[in-house]
């Protein structure tokens, strides 16, 4: 979009290299969120990318399997949903890639895109999409780990237990 940057977050990593492709390889984080104010695009739009191609990269390889919860799929009027829709989608997931003489990754993210529902309420204002990805050695441990490392991310004065419980109360992650 002519150089403009419209997301915000950071990178933690001791590769940081690694990650602007999605397929960390290495140990790390990135939490981003997208300033729906500064794109000018439809909030609909967010729900496609959240849904669809965002991070379909990190399962779709040689060696790695995947995984993902669906919290909240609500499909935009412009796609054919509900005229009433709130248009958002929220998922978490995760996986394991074990590359041929490598070291296996464990990974887990956290996506929303918040539309019109309750989410939408919660986080940074203006925002349009929240994607948070973290990766680590696999091991015994890994799993607690990244669940430790995404339960912490905060966007604003909100966590993505925030967001699920915004869904529907009581839900569990």
């Amino acid at each position: 979009m002519d150089g403009h940057d419209f997301h915000e977050g950071f990178v933690a990593s001791p590769h940081p290299d690694t990650w602007p492709e999605m397929r960390p390889s290495t140990a790390g984080l990135v939490a981003t969120w997208v300033d729906a104010t500064r794109v000018g695009v439809p909030s609909d739009l967010y729900y496609l990318a959240a849904s669809g191609p965002l991070l379909s990269e990190l399962g779709d390889r040689a060696g790695c399997s995947s995984f993902e919860k669906i919290l909240a799929d609500n499909v935009p009027a412009f796609l054919h949903g509900a005229a009433d829709s709130a248009g958002d989608f929220v998922a978490r997931g995760g996986g394991v890639c074990r590359p041929d003489g490598g070291t296996a990754t464990r990974w887990s993210y956290f996506v929303a895109a918040p539309g019109f529902g309750p989410v939408g309420r919660l986080g940074i204002p203006g925002s349009g999409l929240y994607v948070i990805v973290a990766a680590t050695r696999e091991s015994p441990r890994a799993r607690r780990i990244l669940s430790r490392l995404l339960d912490n991310v905060r966007f604003g004065p909100d966590g993505i237990g925030d967001f699920v419980r915004a869904l529907r109360p009581g839900m569990a992650l």
